[in-house]
């Protein structure tokens, strides 16, 4: 590296695995400006993508940078490093992703303008065919463009269909929305370098638009486990399995999509490649549905609740599961979702109850006032909480990731759903 204008200039050196980005080294640039950057022997052999990230500058600055696994040399005089003032030696970054660019630029802008013109007549008249076959011809070439990049061994030849997928470029040149999610869905299934993936910066990126495609067009619970089993299966490295969970699951939990965590926890459990299940993984471990519900601990506090004078009672699933079902309702004041359930709930109550339903609610809330500022309008009477958040015992043991989160026990005390939103638990007791 040779940055003289950049001199006296700390910096952080990061590198990316999975959804995590890794400070490999930070330091102070020379006065001369140059400078090596290495990848330290505990991560190497590496390629893929980093970082350098001017830290000590309000402008801030850095660079994008490929470690395309053998070294090479970047230099820039100005002020403001830009794709014209950049010089590279050994390896040019930039004139490979240009021409790919600018070639597939020309392949889909034609393919476009083929398409938007073949709106404007019908399949009878004279000119269709002509549209048509040229349309075809585009699609071809960028087919024949797609295996070109794939025999190259350069890195961003390789990198370039990962990028695709972040710029909403398809797989195959179509513009029918089913084909697209198809041939995307199969696409990072089947044929993603995982390896690539996991080194590229885009893992996280990537992973969600999977998750959207197998949770919002999926045609059922079957194709979304054959495709997570698929997938699962091509990631036999510990490390990048656990960060694959880690990522689906983020994705999962963060738009409530309870059953499927549900449908992959025995996968998980039973592919012996998670020896540590902290974080968001803890809901692997902690799952409470088909068994017996834990124990609530209710907190009753004495006064102030910075007095720390506060009682404990253990309240078994036989004590508080006396009536048909129960629903224990885990909430958070001000969480949009939460509000909207608690302003669904008091309009069903009394057909819940009706129905033999009894409600429990613990609140994530960590303001005495605004718990009981909220829970003193609620027309059931069993609402605790011990405001510590969602690190809780109860969250804890319940597995709790976010909220609302919703659980429906029988009479028998044992956990039979989970849910995320009211409708479903009326539609499943058939009060809706």
């Amino acid at each position: 590296m040779d940055f003289p204008r950049f001199a006296g200039k700390t910096y952080d050196f990061v590198i990316f695995n999975g959804g995590k980005e890794i400070k490999l080294i930070q330091d102070t640039i020379p006065e001369n400006g140059k400078f090596e950057l290495r990848i330290p022997s505990e991560y190497s052999p590496y390629t893929g993508m980093s970082r350098w990230l001017i830290t000590n500058s309000s402008e801030g600055g850095g660079l994008d940078l490929a470690i395309p696994g053998f070294g090479y040399a970047v230099s820039c005089k100005e002020e403001q490093p830009t794709t014209d003032n950049l010089l590279f030696k050994g390896y040019n970054p930039l004139s490979k992703i240009n021409d790919i660019n600018n070639r597939q630029r020309e392949l889909v802008g034609k393919f476009n303008a083929m398409n938007a013109v073949m709106k404007f007549y019908n399949t009878q008249d004279k000119l269709y065919p002509v549209f048509e076959k040229e349309l075809k011809v585009q699609q071809n070439a960028f087919e024949d463009f797609k295996k070109e990049l794939a025999e190259d061994k350069d890195y961003f030849s390789r990198l370039f269909p990962i990028v695709n997928i972040i710029n909403g470029i398809p797989v195959s040149l179509t513009d029918d929305t089913k084909m697209i999610y198809r041939d995307t869905n199969d696409y990072i299934t089947n044929h993603v370098d995982i390896n690539l993936l996991y080194t590229s910066g885009f893992w996280t990126a990537v992973l969600d638009v999977w998750a959207e495609i197998n949770t919002s067009s999926a045609e059922n619970d079957n194709s979304f486990l054959y495709n997570f089993k698929k997938l699962s299966n091509r990631i036999p490295d510990h490390e990048k399995y656990k960060s694959f969970i880690s990522t689906i699951t983020s994705y999962l939990s963060k738009y409530g999509k309870d059953k499927e965590i549900e449908l992959i926890t025995p996968i998980v459990l039973q592919s012996s490649k998670i020896h540590d299940y902290s974080g968001n993984l803890s809901i692997y471990k902690n799952s409470v549905l088909g068994k017996t519900a834990p124990d609530l601990i209710i907190t009753k506090h004495i006064g102030n609740i910075k007095d720390h004078n506060h009682q404990t009672t253990n309240l078994s699933a036989k004590d508080f599961a006396d009536t048909a079902y129960t629903l224990i309702i885990f909430y958070e004041s001000g969480c949009g979702p939460c509000e909207e359930l608690l302003q669904q709930l008091p309009n069903a109550y009394k057909k819940l109850q009706e129905k033999g339903v009894k409600i429990i609610a613990i609140s994530a809330d960590k303001s005495q006032q605004i718990f009981e500022s909220k829970s003193s309008d609620f027309p059931w009477k069993d609402t605790f909480c011990d405001f510590e958040g969602r690190t809780g015992v109860n969250f804890k043991n319940y597995g709790v990731q976010g909220t609302p989160t919703i659980f429906l026990i029988d009479k028998n005390g044992v956990v039979v759903s989970k849910y995320s939103v009211l409708k479903k638990v009326l539609e499943d007791l058939k009060l809706n």
